[in-house]
């Protein structure tokens, strides 16, 4: 997935008012390393099609790493996750073809995805311990399923 020199500037150049990124709240140091890698991958509208191991391939980390990174960044509603291995940016860090089609990509977000609605920092943290609780409510949930089901003996013959 990595681009090298001759294949970016190959590409037709994108248009991109990344006003957004002032609505980019305090994330780990990793979190900043994927979006802007996540801005260089990017098709037009901000379409990224690229797994989390690919993804590490391309910043030399591992997935583990990835995996926690894309959490603050969907926390931030900077990314959707549209399933595995397809990713989009959020339309005000999204790099378009005109000026014109990111204004209509803007005007179709419903209001709770707007980066400029409410305290974008306020949002990001609500949205991560939302995240982590929901995480830790399924591994508990494992780990009763597995306690509880019946285990097997056995049986040798002689």
């Amino acid at each position: 997935m990595t681009v090298t020199a001759g294949e970016w500037t190959a590409r037709r150049p994108l248009w991109g008012s990344f006003n957004g990124l002032a609505y980019v709240p305090r994330l780990p140091p990793t979190g900043y390393t994927l979006l802007l890698h996540l801005l260089t991958e990017q098709e037009p509208g901000g379409l990224i099609e690229a797994t989390h191991e690919e993804l590490g391939e391309g910043l030399a980390m591992e997935r583990g790493m990835i995996s926690r990174a894309m959490q603050h960044l969907v926390a931030a509603r900077l990314v959707t996750v549209l399933r595995r291995g397809r990713f989009q940016l959020h339309p005000a860090i999204a790099a378009f073809d005109t000026p014109r089609e990111q204004q209509q990509a803007m005007r179709a977000l419903p209001r709770e995805m707007r980066l400029d609605e409410g305290d974008f920092e306020d949002e990001y943290e609500r949205r991560l311990l939302q995240h982590q609780e929901e995480k830790a409510r399924k591994a508990k949930q494992r780990k009763v399923t597995d306690i509880s089901r019946p285990r097997l003996k056995s049986v040798t013959t002689g």
